[in-house]
């Protein structure tokens, strides 16, 4: 297997797992396997802003960055604002109102599909055109594969001419 093609499956491979991940926790949560408490919905709505507001800053940073987005793919971060839109109108939502089970028996699973979609998207994508950071890695493997190849020349070399 090449290097790049190795590289290429471990991130796309990384990227699908999260995606099943998300897909099973989903589904268990509207299935009712899992039953939200009240704390943790709590807990919920306040890790989801905290990550919404990470998902818009992010974007801003790579579409801001030069540096930043050089190594990052834009595709990826605008993606995920739709996310963002959606997890600030549910939590502030949930924070106004008293909502009833159903509320989060739904409205968590539906971020999580998203997330599962968005996750098998980037998986299959990321395969074909990897983000720039994967290209670097696969390069410097590459890079480091050759040196180690001529130095093994270079002994073999050595080693033959003290044989002579």
């Amino acid at each position: 297997m090449t290097i790049e093609k190795k590289n290429k499956l471990i991130y796309s491979g990384e990227l699908v797992f999260f995606a099943i991940a998300f897909f099973v926790i989903g589904l268990l949560e509207l299935l009712k396997v899992i039953v939200l408490s009240d704390r943790f919905q709590l807990i919920f709505k306040i890790l989801t802003l905290v990550g919404a507001t990470w998902l818009v800053a992010d974007f801003f940073w790579t579409l801001l960055d030069k540096k930043r987005r050089a190594n990052n793919d834009l595709l990826d971060k605008i993606i995920m604002l739709p996310l963002a839109i959606y997890l600030y109108g549910y939590d502030i939502a949930g924070f106004v109102v008293a909502r009833p089970y159903e509320y989060y028996q739904v409205g968590v699973p539906v971020a999580f599909f998203y997330i599962t979609c968005s996750y098998l998207f980037q998986g299959i994508y990321h395969y074909y055109r990897p983000i720039p950071l994967i290209v670097q890695a696969i390069e410097e493997e590459t890079k480091d594969q050759e040196q180690k190849a001529i130095e093994a020349e270079v002994i073999n070399e050595e080693h033959k001419e003290g044989e002579e």
